[in-house]
């Protein structure tokens, strides 16, 4: 079992988290939805990263025609919901 003395060092040598830059982060993550559902097929013509609210980015999904909305609901269909 550590010491108190070994947790405060851990707990020391932890580096503090970075702020969040929500622009970058938005940028990045529609960057890996756009290649994920690319690997299905899927494209999504107006994904994009949006403005972020506070530091949370908020990604635009954009419209969709009739067969991209069957092949997207086709893919969410074809894998096991998550269990909360």
């Amino acid at each position: 079992m550590p010491s108190p003395t070994d947790e405060a060092a851990s707990v020391r040598a932890t580096p503090a988290p970075r702020p969040v830059d929500g622009n970058r982060l938005g940028e990045t993550l529609a960057t890996e939805l756009r290649a994920a559902l690319g690997r299905h097929g899927i494209t999504l013509p107006s994904l994009h990263a949006d403005h972020p609210l506070g530091n949370k980015p908020l990604i635009m999904l954009g419209r969709v025609n009739q067969d991209t909305a069957e092949r997207l609901t086709a893919l969410l269909d074809s894998i096991e919901p998550a269990k909360d």
